[in-house]
């Protein structure tokens, strides 16, 4: 959580114009990968108050002393303080026992930049003690004088209690604070018990963070084979090949991005090991989601869905036209997006379309001209009306604001508008799925249901979207996209999915039940139950395989396709 909002803070920072050079005093985290992110995006490392000349400095998560901090006010420089909230408040508890006049201990590495700044705020004196072997140093303090005993906020527990013991044998006055976060805590005892059920472990993360050696550490203690790696590059293929079940843990400034690059290789590994029908299947089936072609199929079922609703003829020209704008557009603004936010988000895409560029931009095109053939098939004015929403998906991704023309103006494309990109896929979803067929067909017009049926379809598509744009939070931040989740919070937006999933069942009961759509609403209910699930498992943190995740969203909007065919033959 600290290392999370310490990014956050810095990646965030930046859509507030504050006063530049932005620093931080110190690497912000312990993961060079990240720090060169940030060093991409203009943030610098500072490695003493002396090359401070104005600007905006950031406190590292791990904190600083509060005589440094002094010196930065008085450089009268904009602070922004990331520091851990865990390590304030062990910084709390040694300032309060400093004012009484306690000596403290506290139980760490003596180089690490959190205890060094710990040791700032020990007042009344303070040593720091690496291990239960390495108590000597007490000795030096009087044994009548009351103590307290903290620690790092990384240190092992282990560690941690065998230091206490030796102490509550030389000190009676002593006071224990367990400081530990309870992150580092569960991590470790989570690596232990893994230990058991798995052949290797691999750890992920900077080789300079302690609380990943000690992750390594904790693992290696229980005999079991382990890899301490920064990258996907850093696994030995043939090492990984001779296991038959692999554990992953990460340090606490490991991000998301860094683990799925390594779990997405060491799935590819496995699948290489063994040439069988299930993994050729799993193989064709994530690359059906990477390519959208799921994604289209939940199309022609969300419009499917529509039609039945309107009590309309479910053909298959109209699902065809949505199957192929929906698959299009998705695939052509993946290929233009290149190298920029999936590459944090989901690594496997990324190079997965940096291989096939050529061969997907023929089928996005091939796609987008058979839509057109077909809408034109079933009226003038749908094609007229698709081939202008291919002309504006177009424009929503081209840079419009020239740079050398508008050089203080952050947005260059329509896309990169706040907070716009779920609205506007929801937006043409629900008018492909709804109006084209509407206005392309002969039968009567019913307004009240068909501002039903756009409603679920809109609804269930923004619901889809905005939820990949949780899940997608930390790369967003890193390439400054300004998504629904970044503009109005996490929380925020997950109240909205609650209460738009409440408001859709209830429309579709009450628009069925009053007679405004065919009784089909009662029979889509279940999709949005299923929605329910979906965010369960989202909130539980139970996500293994993203793009699994990703594909069972778009499958449950085609059973929401079948469901209306099953209703209509029945």
């Amino acid at each position: 959580m600290g290392v999370r909002r310490a990014v956050d803070m810095v990646l965030d920072l930046q859509r507030s114009a504050p006063p530049l050079p932005i620093s931080t005093y110190g690497p912000l985290i312990h993961n060079p990968q990240t720090l060169k992110l940030l060093e991409s995006r203009g943030i610098k490392e500072i490695e003493s108050l002396d090359d401070v000349n104005g600007g905006t400095v950031v406190i590292r998560a791990h904190g600083i002393s509060p005589r440094e901090k002094n010196i930065l006010a008085e450089k009268g420089v904009k602070i922004i303080d990331a520091t851990c909230p865990r390590v304030a408040r062990v910084q709390a508890v040694i300032r309060n026992h400093s004012e009484r006049g306690h000596f403290c201990f506290i139980v760490g590495d003596e180089d690490h930049p959190e205890v060094r700044g710990l040791m700032g705020f020990a007042s009344s004196g303070g040593i720091v003690i690496s291990s239960a072997d390495r108590c000597s140093a007490c000795e030096t303090v009087d044994a009548d004088r009351e103590i307290c005993v903290v620690a790092q906020t990384t240190q092992e527990t282990q560690t941690f209690q065998g230091v206490v013991e030796v102490l509550k044998q030389r000190f009676p006055k002593i006071h224990v604070h367990d400081t530990i976060c309870d992150s580092t805590r569960k991590r470790q005892s989570e690596v232990s018990r893994m230990a058991r059920e798995v052949d290797t472990i691999v750890v992920v993360g900077g080789k300079g963070s302690g609380n990943t050696r000690r992750l390594a550490k904790v693992a290696r203690s229980q005999g079991i084979k382990t890899l301490h790696v920064e990258t996907d590059e850093d696994i030995p293929t043939s090492l990984i090949a001779a296991s038959d079940t692999i554990g992953v843990t990460a340090g606490a400034s490991t991000p998301n991005w860094q683990i799925r690059e390594v779990i997405d290789r060491l799935k590819e590994i496995g699948m290489s090991r063994e040439a069988s029908p299930l993994n050729s299947l799993r193989r064709l089936g994530d690359i059906a989601v990477m390519t959208y072609c799921v994604a289209g199929l939940a199309g022609g079922g969300i419009t499917a869905a529509s039609l039945a609703l309107q009590s309309r003829q479910i053909t298959w020209l109209p699902l065809a036209v949505t199957v192929l704008f929906v698959f299009s557009m998705h695939l052509i603004n993946r290929i233009q997006e290149r190298s920029g936010a999936v590459r944090f988000n989901t690594p496997e895409v990324a190079a997965f379309y940096a291989s096939h560029r050529m061969e997907l931009t023929i089928m996005a095109a091939l796609a987008s001209l058979a839509a057109i053939i077909f809408s034109y098939m079933e009226s003038i004015n749908s094609c007229l009306m698709l081939t202008a929403m291919l002309l504006a998906g177009r424009l929503y991704t081209l840079p419009v604001f020239s740079r050398s023309i508008f050089p203080r103006f952050k947005w260059r494309s329509l896309k990169d508008l706040p907070g716009s990109k779920t609205p506007v896929v929801a937006l043409g979803w629900g008018v492909c799925a709804c109006i084209l067929p509407a206005i392309g067909s002969p039968e009567p017009l019913s307004l009240p249901a068909l501002l039903v049926a756009f409603c679920f379809a809109a609804g269930t598509v923004f619901w889809r979207t905005a939820l990949s744009d949780l899940l997608d939070l930390q790369g967003d931040r890193i390439m400054g996209r300004e998504t629904i989740p970044i503009l109005i919070g996490v929380g925020k937006t997950r109240k909205l999915l609650q209460v738009l999933l409440f408001v859709l069942a209830v429309l579709l009961c009450g628009a069925a039940a009053g007679g405004l759509t065919s009784l089909v609403g009662f029979w889509l209910v279940p999709v949005i139950l299923v929605f329910i699930i979906f965010f369960i498992v989202y909130r539980k943190r139970h996500l293994v395989d993203r793009l699994l995740f990703e594909g069972l969203l778009d499958v449950n909007l085609l059973v929401a396709g079948v469901i209306s065919l099953l209703y209509g033959w029945w």
